[in-house]
């Protein structure tokens, strides 16, 4: 599957603080684990079922 790379525009003071708390991994980790439920909530289980046999059979 192919990938895409996502900027996102923050607070510099908000993230010096997460950076602070946490390594860049796990921030990594934190953000990669929203999008999957952002897809879920949002896009219809018609979409995401053709989206995944596409996915399948292209693999």
């Amino acid at each position: 599957m192919k990938t895409a790379v996502i900027s996102v525009c923050y607070s510099t003071e908000r993230l010096e603080a997460l950076r602070q708390y946490r390594t860049e991994a796990e921030l990594q980790e934190g953000l990669e684990s929203v999008l999957p439920a952002l897809y879920e909530k949002y896009v219809p289980s018609e979409v995401r079922e053709r989206i995944e046999a596409a996915v399948e059979g292209g693999a």
